[in-house]
């Protein structure tokens, strides 16, 4: 057996004495009570006072409540035969664009309302009105390019990887690992849910270089030798880097075998960019929204943003990977990226606490049951 929180079983000992000893003293003071302000021999008339054993056992059940809760707290663990899981060989990096140009709204009706960040821009409170926002709850204010990743993320493609590895980073003007590579599909969940909104990447404009490059680097770090590499990026095409250097960083990932799913997103036609879509503490957008503006402007100019195919598919042909125009969540296949996966044998393990909590409930009930102030005595 071992403790997940070891450091608390000094404090067993420490709260179980001072449980012991406050019921102690409490009993003292009410007995000096008694004597400083009563009569034993009229009380003894209609109560019967009880012995000091029943104080004392009522003070032994508050000691041993107050330890099996701190036990508890210490989360003993024993250990409970052996569990089989299934492993799969391939590790998975999604790089995901999250600047500006990844709120345009190119796939309206096409992305759940359960893929939609709650995060709408607040409205000042000392400036002048200004228009309500859009609510993103609706289904037909929702399908961003980004929100059409969450959408692939939490509903397909962390499901299908079940078994194997896979790890987030996202990117704007600089790249952000939002998840190093992991199982823990729950903790996937929460970065998908939590991290991937527009700007949560530091930086302005797009570094699609630096994105390559810290995906790589996620690779080193956690993927064991042997396993299947393939890096999914996610993207509009919009890079602020020199295109010499952005080729020569996907021809570095074929060097390395990693394999690259290019899967390019929005349509060739450019698009507006939504202001409520933009991130709620963007001061470009704070700005945008104050003047009464629903639509991405630069210069007094309505800015749109289009898909930059030639680009995608010319860094997919560099890397010797796949280009994707996602239209539709039905066009991502990662089942034939995906090996065999084998049956591990791990330690199996069961928690104690559940356990504890209910010995502690039932000692503290007993603390209270054992003993009254006075009890009737039978006539």
């Amino acid at each position: 057996m071992f403790y997940l929180n070891s450091q608390l079983l000094y404090f067993v000992p420490v709260v179980a004495i001072l449980a012991l000893a406050m019921v102690l003293a409490n009993h003292r003071r009410k007995r000096l009570m008694q004597e400083a302000y009563g009569e034993a021999a009229l009380l003894a008339e209609t109560s019967k006072p009880l012995t000091r054993g029943r104080y004392i056992a009522r003070a032994v059940f508050a000691a041993l409540a107050a330890a099996a809760l701190m036990l508890a707290l210490a989360r003993p663990v024993l250990q409970n035969g052996s569990q089989t899981i299934a492993q799969g060989s391939v590790d998975v990096v999604a790089a995901v664009d999250v600047s500006r140009s990844m709120a345009a709204m190119d796939y309206e009706g096409k992305v759940p309302a359960t893929a939609v960040a709650k995060r709408l821009i607040e409205v000042p409170t000392k400036t002048r009105p200004l228009a309500p926002p859009a609510t993103s709850d609706k289904p037909e204010d929702t399908g961003t390019r980004l929100e059409m990743v969450r959408h692939i993320m939490l509903d397909y493609m962390i499901a299908t990887l079940d078994g194997n590895q896979l790890g987030i980073v996202s990117y704007a003007g600089e790249a952000f690992p939002q998840a190093f590579l992991g199982r823990d599909l729950s903790a996937l969940r929460w970065a998908v849910d939590r991290g991937l909104t527009i700007s949560s990447a530091p930086g302005e404009g797009s570094g699609l270089v630096k994105a390559l490059v810290l995906s790589g680097a996620m690779f080193d770090a956690d993927s064991p030798a042997g396993h299947e590499k393939l890096l999914v990026l996610f993207s509009d095409g919009g890079s602020d880097d020199d295109q010499a250097k952005l080729m020569e960083a996907a021809r570095a990932l074929k060097d390395r075998h990693i394999k690259l799913l290019v899967v390019a997103l929005g349509n060739v036609m450019p698009s507006k960019i939504p202001v409520s879509k933009l991130a709620a503490d963007d001061d470009f957008a704070r700005s945008l929204q104050s003047n009464g503006k629903r639509w991405v402007e630069i210069d007094g100019q309505v800015e749109k943003t289009g898909m930059d195919v030639a680009l995608l598919q010319n860094l997919a042909n560099q890397a010797g990977g796949t280009f994707i125009h996602l239209q539709d969540m039905s066009d991502l296949n990662l089942l034939k990226y995906l090996g065999q996966k084998s049956l591990t044998n791990v330690p199996g393990t069961m928690e104690l606490f559940p356990y504890l909590l209910v010995l502690g409930l039932i000692c503290l009930v007993m603390s209270f049951a054992v003993t009254n102030q006075w009890q009737r005595r039978k006539t």
